[in-house]
Protein backbone atom coordinates (compact mmCIF):
# COMPACT_ATOMS: atom_id res chain seq x y z
CA UNK A 1 0.00 0.00 0.00
CA UNK A 2 1.25 3.52 -0.75
CA UNK A 3 2.37 6.04 1.49
CA UNK A 4 0.01 9.11 2.05
CA UNK A 5 1.90 12.30 1.74
CA UNK A 6 1.16 16.30 1.55
CA UNK A 7 2.64 18.87 -1.19
CA UNK A 8 3.99 22.23 0.01
CA UNK A 9 0.41 23.58 -1.75
CA UNK A 10 -1.78 21.47 0.41
CA UNK A 11 -1.97 18.49 -2.01
CA UNK A 12 -2.74 15.24 -0.51
CA UNK A 13 -0.54 12.43 -2.53
CA UNK A 14 0.05 8.53 -2.65
CA UNK A 15 4.24 7.98 -2.95
CA UNK A 16 4.55 5.74 -6.24
CA UNK A 17 8.32 5.47 -5.56
CA UNK A 18 11.41 7.74 -5.70
CA UNK A 19 12.77 9.51 -9.21
CA UNK A 20 15.89 10.43 -8.07
CA UNK A 21 17.77 11.45 -4.80
CA UNK A 22 15.76 15.38 -4.89
CA UNK A 23 12.73 14.28 -6.58
CA UNK A 24 9.58 11.92 -5.79
CA UNK A 25 6.56 10.49 -8.15
CA UNK A 26 3.52 11.14 -6.87
CA UNK A 27 -0.42 10.75 -7.54
CA UNK A 28 -3.01 13.28 -6.00
CA UNK A 29 -5.94 11.67 -3.67
CA UNK A 30 -9.26 12.76 -4.18
CA UNK A 31 -12.38 12.05 -2.38
CA UNK A 32 -15.77 10.57 -3.29
CA UNK A 33 -18.65 9.61 -1.14
CA UNK A 34 -16.84 9.79 1.51
CA UNK A 35 -13.93 7.65 0.41
CA UNK A 36 -10.15 8.49 -0.64
CA UNK A 37 -8.72 7.54 -3.70
CA UNK A 38 -5.83 8.05 -5.80
CA UNK A 39 -6.85 9.20 -9.41
CA UNK A 40 -5.36 11.35 -12.40
CA UNK A 41 -1.39 11.48 -13.65
CA UNK A 42 1.47 10.80 -11.62
CA UNK A 43 3.86 14.05 -11.30
CA UNK A 44 6.58 15.03 -9.67
CA UNK A 45 8.15 16.94 -6.65
CA UNK A 46 10.93 17.60 -4.64
CA UNK A 47 9.34 17.98 -0.99
CA UNK A 48 7.06 15.91 0.82
CA UNK A 49 5.07 16.75 4.42
CA UNK A 50 3.62 14.23 7.03
CA UNK A 51 0.69 16.71 7.55
CA UNK A 52 0.00 20.02 5.41
CA UNK A 53 1.77 22.96 6.02
CA UNK A 54 -0.05 26.47 6.73
CA UNK A 55 1.13 29.22 5.30
CA UNK A 56 1.94 32.94 6.56
CA UNK A 57 -0.99 33.63 3.74
CA UNK A 58 -3.28 30.70 4.54
CA UNK A 59 -2.95 31.45 8.80
CA UNK A 60 -3.55 35.27 7.98
CA UNK A 61 -6.90 34.73 6.47
CA UNK A 62 -8.08 32.61 8.72
CA UNK A 63 -6.71 35.16 11.83
CA UNK A 64 -8.91 38.08 9.16
CA UNK A 65 -12.02 35.63 8.81
CA UNK A 66 -12.13 34.52 12.51
CA UNK A 67 -11.43 38.66 13.38
CA UNK A 68 -14.69 39.71 10.58
CA UNK A 69 -17.08 37.13 12.30
CA UNK A 70 -15.94 38.62 15.85
CA UNK A 71 -17.02 42.38 14.60
CA UNK A 72 -20.02 40.86 13.44
CA UNK A 73 -20.85 40.01 16.57
CA UNK A 74 -19.74 43.06 18.56
CA UNK A 75 -21.57 45.40 15.80
CA UNK A 76 -24.65 42.76 15.89
CA UNK A 77 -24.50 43.85 19.91
CA UNK A 78 -24.02 46.88 19.42
CA UNK A 79 -27.14 47.53 17.02
CA UNK A 80 -29.01 45.70 19.61
CA UNK A 81 -27.83 48.23 22.13
CA UNK A 82 -29.02 50.32 20.02
CA UNK A 83 -32.00 49.44 19.38
CA UNK A 84 -33.16 48.94 23.05
CA UNK A 85 -31.50 52.49 23.61
CA UNK A 86 -34.14 53.92 20.70
CA UNK A 87 -36.44 52.56 21.99
CA UNK A 88 -36.45 53.42 25.63
CA UNK A 89 -35.30 56.72 24.09
CA UNK A 90 -38.55 56.78 22.72
CA UNK A 91 -40.98 55.62 25.08
CA UNK A 92 -38.94 58.65 26.98
CA UNK A 93 -40.11 61.32 24.79
CA UNK A 94 -43.92 59.95 24.95
CA UNK A 95 -43.60 59.87 28.89
CA UNK A 96 -42.56 63.51 28.70
CA UNK A 97 -44.64 64.67 26.35
CA UNK A 98 -47.61 63.54 28.45
CA UNK A 99 -46.23 64.76 31.36
CA UNK A 100 -45.70 67.95 29.88
CA UNK A 101 -49.33 67.84 28.97
CA UNK A 102 -50.43 66.66 31.89
CA UNK A 103 -48.36 69.20 34.00
CA UNK A 104 -51.36 71.96 34.41
CA UNK A 105 -53.86 69.47 34.56
CA UNK A 106 -56.82 69.53 36.81
CA UNK A 107 -56.28 67.68 39.65
CA UNK A 108 -59.54 67.33 40.93
CA UNK A 109 -59.96 64.00 39.56
CA UNK A 110 -57.00 62.37 41.90
CA UNK A 111 -59.46 63.98 44.92
CA UNK A 112 -62.32 61.92 43.52
CA UNK A 113 -60.42 58.88 43.60
CA UNK A 114 -59.19 59.01 47.05
CA UNK A 115 -62.78 59.65 47.62
CA UNK A 116 -63.80 56.49 45.82
CA UNK A 117 -61.55 54.75 48.21
CA UNK A 118 -62.69 56.15 51.66
CA UNK A 119 -66.31 55.36 50.00
CA UNK A 120 -67.48 58.96 49.58
CA UNK A 121 -68.76 58.68 46.55
CA UNK A 122 -72.64 58.25 46.60
CA UNK A 123 -74.16 59.19 43.06
CA UNK A 124 -73.09 59.88 39.69
CA UNK A 125 -73.90 62.00 36.60
CA UNK A 126 -73.70 59.69 33.76
CA UNK A 127 -73.81 61.23 29.78
CA UNK A 128 -75.01 58.78 27.86
CA UNK A 129 -74.84 59.94 24.27
CA UNK A 130 -76.41 63.14 24.09
CA UNK A 131 -78.26 62.65 27.63
CA UNK A 132 -77.92 62.95 30.98
CA UNK A 133 -78.69 60.93 34.24
CA UNK A 134 -78.45 60.66 38.08
CA UNK A 135 -77.97 57.11 39.41
CA UNK A 136 -76.84 55.86 43.00
CA UNK A 137 -73.01 54.51 42.84
CA UNK A 138 -74.93 51.03 43.82
CA UNK A 139 -77.51 51.10 40.51
CA UNK A 140 -74.16 52.35 38.86
CA UNK A 141 -71.92 49.81 38.79
CA UNK A 142 -74.71 46.88 39.42
CA UNK A 143 -73.72 44.31 36.61
CA UNK A 144 -76.24 44.29 34.17
CA UNK A 145 -75.20 41.25 32.24
CA UNK A 146 -78.06 38.96 30.79
CA UNK A 147 -79.40 36.12 32.89
CA UNK A 148 -77.83 32.82 32.59
CA UNK A 149 -79.62 30.02 32.73
CA UNK A 150 -82.97 32.06 34.35
CA UNK A 151 -80.84 33.78 36.94
CA UNK A 152 -79.20 37.30 37.13
CA UNK A 153 -75.72 37.25 37.50
CA UNK A 154 -74.63 39.10 40.66
CA UNK A 155 -71.14 37.86 40.76
CA UNK A 156 -69.29 40.93 39.71
CA UNK A 157 -69.78 45.03 39.09
CA UNK A 158 -69.49 47.38 36.44
CA UNK A 159 -65.67 48.77 36.11
CA UNK A 160 -65.13 52.80 36.53
CA UNK A 161 -62.09 54.02 35.28
CA UNK A 162 -60.02 57.31 35.18
CA UNK A 163 -58.94 57.88 31.75
CA UNK A 164 -56.53 59.99 29.93
CA UNK A 165 -58.17 61.64 27.20
CA UNK A 166 -57.83 64.30 24.45
CA UNK A 167 -60.17 67.52 25.42
CA UNK A 168 -61.55 67.44 22.34
CA UNK A 169 -62.52 63.89 21.29
CA UNK A 170 -60.40 60.86 21.61
CA UNK A 171 -60.27 60.59 17.74
CA UNK A 172 -58.76 64.13 17.07
CA UNK A 173 -55.03 63.30 16.40
CA UNK A 174 -54.61 66.65 15.85
CA UNK A 175 -55.47 67.88 19.28
CA UNK A 176 -52.79 68.34 21.55
CA UNK A 177 -54.54 68.90 24.98
CA UNK A 178 -55.59 66.30 27.42
CA UNK A 179 -57.87 65.69 30.29
CA UNK A 180 -59.20 63.28 32.84
CA UNK A 181 -62.24 61.75 32.53
CA UNK A 182 -64.17 59.39 34.76
CA UNK A 183 -65.46 56.60 32.55
CA UNK A 184 -67.91 53.72 33.23
CA UNK A 185 -67.97 50.38 31.09
CA UNK A 186 -71.61 48.82 29.95
CA UNK A 187 -70.37 45.30 31.43
CA UNK A 188 -68.78 44.08 34.70
CA UNK A 189 -65.96 42.18 31.85
CA UNK A 190 -64.90 45.58 30.15
CA UNK A 191 -66.11 44.02 27.10
CA UNK A 192 -68.76 47.12 26.18
CA UNK A 193 -68.85 50.59 25.58
CA UNK A 194 -67.56 53.52 28.11
CA UNK A 195 -69.72 56.17 29.05
CA UNK A 196 -68.25 59.35 30.75
CA UNK A 197 -69.40 60.01 34.49
CA UNK A 198 -69.20 62.53 37.16
CA UNK A 199 -68.63 61.31 40.54
CA UNK A 200 -70.49 63.09 43.78
CA UNK A 201 -70.32 62.95 47.27
CA UNK A 202 -74.74 63.29 47.29
CA UNK A 203 -77.58 63.26 45.46
CA UNK A 204 -77.11 67.13 45.98
CA UNK A 205 -74.14 67.93 44.25
CA UNK A 206 -75.17 65.66 41.33
CA UNK A 207 -78.27 67.75 40.81
CA UNK A 208 -75.48 70.65 40.38
CA UNK A 209 -73.03 68.86 38.81
CA UNK A 210 -75.99 67.95 36.46
CA UNK A 211 -77.20 71.43 35.90
CA UNK A 212 -73.28 72.80 35.56
CA UNK A 213 -73.14 70.20 32.23
CA UNK A 214 -76.22 71.59 30.80
CA UNK A 215 -75.62 75.10 31.33
CA UNK A 216 -72.16 74.62 29.04
CA UNK A 217 -74.26 73.26 26.35
CA UNK A 218 -75.03 75.92 23.07
CA UNK A 219 -78.27 74.90 22.68
CA UNK A 220 -80.96 73.72 24.42
CA UNK A 221 -82.51 70.17 23.36
CA UNK A 222 -86.03 68.13 24.20
CA UNK A 223 -84.34 66.36 26.36
CA UNK A 224 -82.45 68.71 28.75
CA UNK A 225 -85.90 70.24 29.02
CA UNK A 226 -87.57 66.79 30.26
CA UNK A 227 -84.33 66.83 32.66
CA UNK A 228 -84.68 70.20 33.84
CA UNK A 229 -87.88 69.06 34.88
CA UNK A 230 -87.34 66.02 36.48
CA UNK A 231 -84.32 67.47 38.74
CA UNK A 232 -85.62 70.79 39.16
CA UNK A 233 -83.06 72.72 37.13
CA UNK A 234 -82.03 76.08 37.03
CA UNK A 235 -80.51 75.32 32.97
CA UNK A 236 -81.52 74.82 30.40
CA UNK A 237 -82.14 78.83 30.86
CA UNK A 238 -85.94 80.20 29.58
CA UNK A 239 -83.78 81.69 26.92
CA UNK A 240 -82.39 78.32 25.26
CA UNK A 241 -85.89 76.90 25.85
CA UNK A 242 -87.56 79.71 24.07
CA UNK A 243 -84.99 79.63 21.13
CA UNK A 244 -85.09 76.00 20.78
CA UNK A 245 -88.80 75.95 20.53
CA UNK A 246 -88.68 78.72 17.60
CA UNK A 247 -86.35 76.57 15.78
CA UNK A 248 -88.74 73.28 16.20
CA UNK A 249 -91.38 75.75 15.05
CA UNK A 250 -89.25 77.06 11.89
CA UNK A 251 -88.39 73.22 11.24
CA UNK A 252 -92.07 72.20 11.15
CA UNK A 253 -93.16 75.20 8.92
CA UNK A 254 -90.31 74.54 6.24
CA UNK A 255 -91.44 70.42 6.91
CA UNK A 256 -95.17 71.74 5.90
CA UNK A 257 -94.37 74.22 2.94
CA UNK A 258 -92.75 71.38 1.58
CA UNK A 259 -95.59 69.19 1.97
CA UNK A 260 -97.68 71.36 0.37
CA UNK A 261 -95.56 72.27 -2.22
CA UNK A 262 -95.54 68.45 -3.37
CA UNK A 263 -99.23 68.14 -2.28
CA UNK A 264 -99.99 71.03 -4.87
CA UNK A 265 -97.41 69.39 -7.46
CA UNK A 266 -99.27 65.94 -6.83
CA UNK A 267 -102.96 68.01 -7.39
CA UNK A 268 -101.25 69.26 -11.06
CA UNK A 269 -99.96 65.34 -11.82
CA UNK A 270 -103.18 64.00 -11.02
CA UNK A 271 -105.57 66.90 -13.38
CA UNK A 272 -103.16 66.32 -15.78
CA UNK A 273 -103.59 62.44 -15.82
CA UNK A 274 -107.70 62.99 -15.53
CA UNK A 275 -107.59 65.09 -18.74
CA UNK A 276 -105.74 62.51 -20.58
CA UNK A 277 -108.04 60.06 -19.43
CA UNK A 278 -110.97 62.07 -21.16
CA UNK A 279 -109.11 62.91 -24.53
Amino acid sequence: MSENKYTKDGKKVAVIGKLNNEEWIVQEIFVADGKEFPAGENFTTKTLLDKPAETYYDRRQKELKQRIERIKGEIEKAEKKCRIAERKASAGRLINYATEKYADIDLEQLDTLFAFMAGQITHIVVEKYSDYIIESLVDAVEATDLPYHGCVRSDGLRLVSLFGCRSSGERDKHDRSFRLDWKINCYRDASGGWHTIHPCKSYEEAVAKLDELISQKEHATESQIATKEKYGLVNPTEEKIKAYRQRVVESKKQSVEIKEEASKKARAELEEAEKLCQE
